[in-house]
This record gives structure tokens, sequence and C-alpha cells, in this order.
């Protein structure tokens, strides 16, 4: 395949789609020991999983699990949308501009830029809004995951995936995909395994941990008034479509 071409949607991949710091990971190892009854891990994580704007994988087991960062695609077959409060977003996200881009600005004037849609993919209610109005298009199937329910219940989320998936998995297949997609393990693995997630960008920190503490409500104690106030105001919308408010 040629390195430069990206993928294009197959008519039964499994696309798992969110903005940028919203647990996708979590998701993502989940999602897959579900599906194929294998542990992936940091190292085989970019061998087992297409990222839509890459090259094709050559010799993927179907259904092929996708993963994106993008608005609403009408090629994306059949989607489950994972979803984060965007006041924990923008702080994880943050630090990861920091881990992997050199960032200068602090944290203030990232917020700024986060809330006028500067940082990439753009604004966060744009991204999951065009999901949600377009869900009924979707050919196979969308499913909305929360972030914070992924968290709080990852046995009952990952019930809730096998239904939609269509799999049949016993009580142990679920416990396994649930510890094995627990962060604690994710930090474990990432100790083993720190050259696949700092790569060669001359750039990045390799002080900072990728995997950081992934817990909910964390914008309480870090988020100034005016910047809760300026999320509230500028997202009320979707934040109460999404029971945030």
């Amino acid at each position: 395949m040629s390195a430069d071409r990206t993928y294009t949607c197959q008519e039964d991949d499994i696309c798992l789609v969110a903005y940028p710091k919203s647990g996708n990971n979590f998701l993502l190892f989940l999602v897959a020991m579900l599906l194929y009854r294998k542990k992936i891990d940091w190292a085989t994580k970019g061998e087992m999983i297409q990222n839509v704007s890459s090259a094709p994988i050559e010799n993927l087991p179907t259904p092929r699990l996708v993963w994106s960062h993008d608005r609403y695609n009408p090629s994306y077959p059949k989607v489950i949308y994972l979803v984060r409060d965007p006041r924990d977003v923008v702080i994880s996200y943050y630090h990861h501009f920091q881990k992997y881009y050199g960032e200068t600005r602090d944290f203030d004037e990232y917020f700024d830029a986060f809330m006028e849609g500067d940082i990439g993919p753009g604004m966060w209610d744009a991204n999951i809004e065009s999901w949600l109005d377009k869900q009924e298009k979707i050919k196979n199937g969308f499913l909305l995951v929360k972030y914070e329910d992924l968290l709080e219940n990852t046995s009952k989320e990952a019930k809730r995936i096998i239904n939609f998936l269509n799999l049949d998995r016993t009580e142990q297949e679920i416990n396994e995909a649930v510890n094995w997609s627990s962060f604690d393990n994710m930090k474990a693995l990432e100790q083993k395994q720190q050259s696949h997630l700092n790569g060669n960008s001359p750039f990045v920190n390799h002080n900072m941990p990728f995997v950081r503490e992934g817990k909910a409500n964390k914008w309480k104690s870090v988020l100034s008034k005016e910047q809760q106030q300026q999320i509230d105001q500028t997202f009320d919308k979707i934040l109460t479509r999404l029971g945030y408010k």
C-alpha cells in the first residue's frame, strides 16, 4: 500500500470516534478485547486498529476497528462515539500539548485557544453535534458512550457495547476486558513500552506520562470560575443535551 494513502471505510467497519483526549484509548483497549478476544497494547495498537488518517493496514481481521477524531462522515458505517466533559477535555489536552509539542503557552492562553476552536480538530461542540444530529443516517447504527459512565461502571458500558456489536461474551471475558483496559494496567504497560508512545519527535517530554489520571471532574480544582462560566455559556446547548449541566 502507498504510505501517503489514507484509509477508506469498508462496509463492515466499526468506527470509534471521539474528540481528542476524551478517553479514546480506554475505549479502544476495551472494544478491541471484546471484539477480537486479544489484548492490544501500546506496541500492537498501530498494527491492530486502523487510524482513519493513515495508510491502510494490511491483513486486519474483519470487522476492522477504525479510530477517528473527525466530524460526521457519511462513509462511516457503524459508530461508537465517546464523549467527555469538555471541562476535563481541555485540561487533558493541555498536558498532551505539553508532552508532545513543547507547548509554551500557559494554561489560560491555551484555554482561550481551545474555546475559540483554534486547537485541532476545532470546536468541541461542533464535533459532537455533527454526529448527534446525523446519527440516524449512520447505516449500521450509532452508540453514544459517556466517558464518565465508562469510568464509573466499565462492565455495564461493556455490556452495552457488546449488545450494539451483536457479540456473545461470557462474564469472565467481560471482566478480563475491563481489567485490561483499566488505567492501572494502561499505566503499567506505558512503563514497559514508552518508546511506542514517545516516538522520535525532538519536542517530546519523556518525563511526562501519556496516561495521566483519567479522573472525572478534575476541572473543579483547575478551572477558574470565569473559565467554568465561559464553558457553561459557550457550550450551554450541548452540555444540557448530554446531561453535563
